[in-house]
């Protein structure tokens, strides 16, 4: 049952930021915007996974998508099934919705980048 934009208007928006690391290197990073029913990031992505277990499980497209993913899907991979909207490709935004979750944008993407504290302290006024 798709979600309409009142009911979407009443949903929590839990930002996830992804990181992988490489030595001091910041080898992958992503940032999305979950639009959910879930009250907390680790409830939001209890139900993603298992929106995206089912999709793969249930799915031509989501069994594809498991293999060409090397079997390790993983966000990299959800972000090619996800529209500038906010919505999945139709096979798996049914599952999404299934779990109470009406959108995921991909809000930022960096990769092979050098790394350095966010608290870094940029000038020092004298």
């Amino acid at each position: 049952m798709e979600t309409n934009a009142k009911q979407i208007a009443g949903m929590k928006r839990i930002r996830v930021c992804f990181l992988r690391l490489d030595g001091s290197l910041v080898d992958a990073l992503r940032a999305i915007e979950i639009t959910t029913t879930a009250n907390t990031k680790d409830e939001v992505m209890q139900r993603l996974t298992r929106a995206i277990e089912q999709w793969i499980g249930n799915t031509q497209e989501g069994r594809k998508a498991w293999l060409e993913s090397s079997e390790d899907f993983n966000i990299g991979d959800l972000a090619g099934y996800l529209n500038g909207r906010g919505k999945a490709v139709p096979s798996l935004q049914r599952y999404l919705d299934q779990e109470g979750i009406a959108r995921i944008r991909d809000l930022f993407a960096l990769t092979n980048s050098e790394q350095e504290s966010y608290d870094r302290i940029l000038a020092c006024a004298t």
